[in-house]
C-alpha cells in the first residue's frame, strides 16, 4: 500500500469515527459537531466539571442551547470521554478530583502505594485500607496503572 492510499485511510477512519451510542448522542451530534469533528471531541478527556466548563466556554454566545440541555451534553462526555488517572504515578488531589473519592480514600490510595508498591489492577486498588471498594468498581474506566 502506498503512503498516499495508507494517509488516506487513517484520514478516512478518524473522518468516520462517530460518537458512542448512548443517551442525548444525538443532543451531542447536534450542538457540538456544528463546530468540531467526532474525532475531535473523541480525543478529549474530562471529569464532569472539566466538561461543565469546556461547555460553558464554547457555548456562551449560544442562547438557544438550556442550561438543561448542556447539563445532558456534560454527562454524556463525561460518561463516554471520562478523564483517566494514573493511580501509580499521580498526587492524592489528581486522584480524588478523578475517581471522585473523599480527600481521606486518596490519601489512603497514596499511602498504599507508598508501602506496598505499584497498582496492578483495579483489585489490587481496592484492597487499599479505607477505599470503598464499590467507588472505584464504579470508576474502573477511570484508572490506568
Amino acid at each position: 500500500m502506498g503512503v498516499r492510499a495508507a494517509f488516506f485511510l487513517v484520514s478516512w477512519a478518524v473522518f468516520a469515527q462517530s460518537l458512542p451510542d448512548g443517551p442525548d448522542k444525538e443532543l451531542v451530534e447536534a450542538v457540538c459537531t456544528a463546530c468540531h469533528d467526532s474525532a475531535r471531541i473523541a480525543a478529549k478527556q474530562g471529569t464532569k466539571a472539566d466538561w461543565q466548563a469546556k461547555i460553558l466556554e464554547m457555548l456562551q454566545e449560544c442562547p438557544d442551547v438550556t442550561q438543561a440541555e448542556r447539563n445532558r451534553i456534560a454527562e454524556y462526555l463525561a460518561q463516554n470521554f471520562p478523564r483517566r488517572v494514573n493511580v501509580n504515578k499521580a498526587s492524592a488531589k489528581e486522584i480524588q478530583t478523578v475517581l471522585e473519592i473523599s480527600a481521606q480514600e486518596a490519601q489512603a490510595v497514596v499511602r498504599y502505594r507508598e508501602t506496598k508498591g505499584a497498582f496492578l489492577t483495579v483489585d489490587d486498588l481496592k484492597k487499599a485500607p479505607g477505599i470503598d471498594g464499590a467507588k472505584i468498581e464504579a470508576m474502573k474506566a477511570r484508572v490506568e496503572f
